[in-house]
């Protein structure tokens, strides 16, 4: 390299060590956070974000048994009505996790279904009242809108997530810890699981399955997506049209 090569490398470092430093700035983030192990998982991110300086505001309810609602330097809360208690919300996970872990793998296929179905009924139930009182609430939204929020972090457990972004018109984001057997992520996320090498969420079985647990992981997602659709069918696609008018 000639001398007058090394003088233009050397002037052309000194000018980009002279530039400012890019920097980034602090953004408003709407979060609609799930209930339990889910709100756990989304803290984290919570605190992390207020930490670094952004201004959060948090959607949740009346009866929210984990949510934190008091307010702080960066951490706003706006809580919606609903009809039903704390002790509801625990009562009915209670009932849920119990017939999960002590009683499912007792009942045959059919009986697990109608089970299930008659717990997500009640859990259906409350979500319903939690999204009619918040879109019924047209000053928030209209104050929303208003808002120079970046993005909406929402959880898939609580439905209506993505009607919210839409009505806001706001890019979204899913915090989803996870579905039984990967219902929402396959189906939604189209996330690649073939059942004879993954094992579903829920089984608790691991990899390399034997040929009588892939048979049963088979049907167990199947079961999953019937489930799944069933209840999208009959519970939520009459609320979205209803809430989206059309």
């Amino acid at each position: 390299m000639s001398a007058c090569e090394r003088a233009v490398l050397c002037f052309i470092l000194l000018f980009g060590l002279n530039q400012p430093l890019p920097y980034v700035t602090a953004g408003k983030i709407l979060i609609w956070p799930g209930e339990f192990s889910h709100w756990l998982n989304v803290r984290v991110i919570i605190e992390e974000l207020v930490a670094r300086g952004h201004s959060v505001t948090i959607i949740t309810h009346s009866a929210t048994p984990s949510v934190k609602t008091e307010q702080s330097p960066g951490y706003n809360v706006e809580i919606v009505p609903v009809p039903h208690t704390k002790q509801d919300v625990i009562d009915n996970m209670d009932r849920f996790m119990k017939y999960w872990i002590y009683d499912l793998q007792n009942d045959n296929m059919v009986q697990s279904f109608l089970k299930l179905r008659d717990i997500l009924d009640l859990t259906a139930k409350q979500n319903h009242a939690l999204c009619r009182g918040l879109f019924a609430r047209e000053g928030l939204l209209e104050k929303w809108r208003k808002e120079p929020f970046d993005v909406l972090l929402t959880d898939p457990t609580n439905m209506c997530g993505e009607l919210l972004a839409l009505k806001l018109n706001l890019p979204f984001i899913i915090s989803l810890r996870f579905s039984f057997g990967s219902a929402l992520e396959r189906l939604c996320g189209q996330l690649p699981t073939p059942p004879s090498h993954v094992p579903a969420i829920g089984l608790g079985y691991t990899n390399p399955m034997d040929f009588p647990q892939r048979v049963k992981n088979m049907l167990f997602n199947l079961f999953q997506d019937c489930l799944f659709t069933f209840l999208t069918m009959t519970k939520w696609d009459p609320l979205y049209t209803e809430l989206m008018g059309k």
